[in-house]
């Protein structure tokens, strides 16, 4: 284990005292020394739904949505399904769209108030409300319909992911200024030179925050933040992807990385998905209702993995294209995944 006392000189912490984003603590105990500790379980991010919950017309098939049908744009960066099970997506600079109920909605600057048409994620907060993260700060929709925004008052920060624990905080990621916590009345910055780019942000079961960085994954107990790298067992720094499954692990997705690598009571584990070698290029993980894994890569795909055998889907067995950017299940038996440039693509699981 590496110890985390370095990091400590490179500490910036910036204290707002207004906001207008509703949910955090304060994280000064975070400018403490502390050593590197490995342990953790995640949550899945939307419910498991039971298999007769499915339409059986749409079962085991493959549908693509993009500006051809509709979509504003064919980038999608952002899946996220909400509290009430509508489907969310960034669609990169053409701003945000919501399927529910079979029905798209789409949000750009020229038809609401949403900060900017650069959405590259989007989350939930504790009340309902739904919080885009932007290229310039991050954009609220209350659930009375009402527009409210944050943005720095001095930088120009591009939200990388949005996260709200079991206790009503908001965190958010950034891709060089570190992430932000946010508590109602005051914004906290924390920020390390060394893992100052944030792709990925989770919690377990325990309530600890989990943190994917360009510089190794680090983990905050509410009391200590500790640092987990290549040195650990991680096939790479680059922490790119993190999902908790079914069965308590954390599947940690790497850029560099030719494993991925799941973590439990017991350690760090590496699992071959088969990709001939090549970096996997992680750039999402997701579970579907059937317990499958679903990997999305750049150049290598998706890639399904049931347990025991992984299986590839790439552009020569069907799909469109074989860079995907985000992954997520909805309560009907489906998994959306947002592609590079091809639009977004959703697979219903078969019924058996």
């Amino acid at each position: 284990m590496i110890e985390f006392y370095r990091f400590s000189r490179h500490i910036k912490t910036r204290v707002i005292q207004k906001s207008t984003i509703r949910g955090l603590l304060n994280l000064s105990v975070l400018s403490r020394k502390i050593p590197i500790i490995a342990i953790l379980i995640f949550l899945v991010s939307c419910e498991k739904i039971e298999k007769d919950l499915k339409d059986p017309a749409e079962s085991d098939k493959w549908t693509l949505y993009n500006t051809a049908t509709g979509l504003t744009g064919n980038q999608v960066r952002g899946t996220f399904c909400d509290s009430k099970g509508d489907m969310w997506f960034a669609v990169s600079s053409n701003g945000a769209a919501k399927y529910s109920q079979g029905t798209w909605t789409y949000y750009k600057t020229s038809n609401s108030g949403i900060l900017s048409n650069g959405v590259t994620c989007v989350g939930e907060d504790s009340d309902g409300n739904m919080l885009f993260g932007t290229t310039n700060g991050i954009s609220i929709l209350e659930t009375d319909k009402t527009w409210s925004y944050w943005r720095h008052p001095t930088l120009s920060l591009v939200i990388t992911c949005i996260k709200t624990d079991k206790n009503g905080n908001i965190w958010a990621g950034t891709s060089n200024q570190g992430f932000f916590v946010f508590d109602g009345s005051q914004i906290t910055q924390v920020y390390y030179e060394e893992q100052k780019t944030i792709n990925d942000i989770e919690e377990d079961s325990k309530g600890n925050i989990w943190i994917g960085t360009d510089g190794g994954l680090l983990k905050f107990d509410g009391n200590r933040l500790t640092l987990i790298t290549m040195s650990d067992g991680l096939p790479d720094n680059i922490i790119t992807a993190l999902l908790s499954d079914s069965k308590n692990r954390l599947w940690i997705g790497t850029y560099f990385g030719k494993t991925v690598s799941w973590l439990d009571s017991q350690g760090i584990h590496q699992q071959s998905l088969f990709n001939g070698g090549l970096a996997l290029q992680m750039n999402d993980i997701s579970e579907d209702a059937a317990g499958n894994l679903w990997f999305s890569t750049y150049e290598s795909g998706l890639i399904r993995f049931d347990g025991v055998v992984p299986y590839a889907f790439k552009r020569y067995n069907g799909i469109p294209e074989d860079d995907i950017i985000a992954s997520a299940s909805d309560r009907e038996g489906n998994i959306w995944f947002g592609l590079y440039s091809k639009g977004l693509l959703k697979y219903a699981l078969p019924l058996n």
